[in-house]
């Protein structure tokens, strides 16, 4: 999983952000040359329990298994957080519900969430419980687009019952930023003339790009806040941080070139679980790793990309984690050539006498599919298999791709449950 599921931010904003829409009203404030509208998804796993299941309304709420992948504001008050681990969850909140969550489930909801994103935005760049939308030169069709955000809201709840938070700004870092001084459930907009007293006073842990490490780093030099930061030149951050430097150089100015792209490359494609127990047997563990990877080969289809990279990782159940990658003689989206080197990494891996807790496998440095040519000599039997998964994609985009389960996968039924999306997996398997 991910794993990125943003704290819960306090409803407040100074006099140097125009316009939210909250308790207080709606303010009207004027157009910018560009508007990016950022749609963040409140506690997004844990949020779809409570609609799903309404008796889990105003109740701490963990959706994860080992750690918490996502918890409902209720379970916030307690300091439960992403990434804790459940027995220290249940130290801290006893009374805390904890489902395990189905991937399947939270992907449709992402999606309609996504769908009515589009019809306001013609540039809608999606991720797992976020979207920038483009709203730039839409004024005469929406008006305000403050006022725009809070009618998409208000879309959203009414048809799939979540609330989101919305930031609205001149770029994709700021209108993020600004929105989450209003999380959750609120909308906010920073105009362009008022960046720079936006972002002076605050933490140097909100930049986007300055993590843990480079928090630390930045600390000890006494740079505390983003104001702080402007005070090193380019050269210095660029020392420091290699390219990353230049984009902190920018950022703490409030400048961010990054457009939102209807449809941008991932730079990986993940699939992994936990096992709904500790396992050390080896044809669950293969069939597991077989049926992530025709999860990923899928995703990277519909994609039209070819991964050249794929790595496996294990996680014991004493909490050592494993991993491996290797590149492919040729990119290839083809189960069995992903499979195969998969395996040999499996192999690799799996030489403790410990039972694993989770396997996942990752697809990373893609070509483009729309853009390859094929080799003389195979390029008969490679256009057999890439019209053999066509038509496999398309069998389990008609019925659901637990319609079809072949090889080593095979071994999994009977012993998990399944459904038209296939096997029901702990919720970690809601990678990218």
């Amino acid at each position: 999983m991910n794993g990125r599921e943003d704290s819960e931010g306090a409803v407040t904003a100074g006099a140097d952000v125009a316009g939210m829409i909250g308790p207080a009203g709606v303010t009207h404030p004027g157009d910018d040359d560009r508007t990016i509208l950022h749609v963040d998804i409140d506690a997004f796993l844990a949020a779809i329990e409570q609609v799903r299941d309404p008796r889990l309304k105003g109740q701490p709420v963990i959706v994860g298994a080992g750690v918490i992948a996502s918890c409902s504001y209720e379970a916030r008050r307690f300091g439960l957080r992403a990434g804790m681990s459940l027995s220290e969850a249940r130290r801290l909140c006893p009374n805390a519900v904890i489902l395990e969550g189905h991937a399947q489930v939270y992907r449709c909801f992402a999606e309609r969430i996504f769908e009515l994103c589009r019809e306001v935005a013609p540039a809608v760049e999606c991720h797992l419980d976020e979207a920038y939308c483009d709203l730039t030169g839409t004024g005469r069709l929406h008006g305000d687009p403050l006022a725009t955000a809070g009618t998409l809201k208000q879309r959203i709840l009414t048809e799939t019952g979540l609330t989101v938070t919305c930031g609205v700004g001149p770029n994709r870092m700021l209108a993020k930023l600004i929105g989450k001084t209003v999380k959750p459930d609120g909308a906010a907009r920073i105009p362009a003339g008022e960046t720079e007293a936006f972002l002076r006073d605050r933490p140097i842990e909100q930049l986007a790009g300055v993590g843990h490490a480079h928090a630390h780093t930045l600390r000890s030099m006494n740079l505390n806040t983003i104001g702080d930061l402007r005070a090193l030149p380019v050269e210095v951050l660029e020392a420091l941080f290699g390219v990353n430097g230049r984009l902190l150089y920018e950022r703490c100015r409030g400048r961010d070139t990054t457009a939102a792209s209807e449809r941008e490359v991932p730079l990986s494609i993940a699939r992994e679980t936990s096992f709904h127990r500790h396992t050390a047997e080896r044809t669950e563990i293969e069939g597991m790793l077989e049926y992530l990877a025709g999860r990923a080969c899928r995703a990277a289809r519909e994609l039209a990309l070819k991964p050249g990279t794929i790595a496996v990782r294990l996680r014991y159940a004493d909490g050592e984690m494993a991993e491996q990658a290797r590149a492919l003689a040729m990119p290839s989206d083809a189960d069995p050539v992903v499979l195969e080197l998969a395996l040999l990494l499996l192999a690799r891996l799996f030489t403790r006498r410990v039972a694993l807790h989770a396997v996942g496998i990752t697809l990373s440095r893609f070509a483009s599919r729309l853009a390859e040519q094929g080799s003389l000599f195979d390029e008969r039997e490679a256009g057999r298999r890439a019209a053999l998964f066509q038509a496999f994609d398309g069998v389990r985009q008609a019925f659901g791709h637990g319609v079809l389960v072949s090889g080593r996968a095979l071994h999994l039924k009977g012993r998990l449950d399944q459904d038209r999306h296939g096997f029901v997996l702990r919720t970690p398997s809601l990678t990218q």
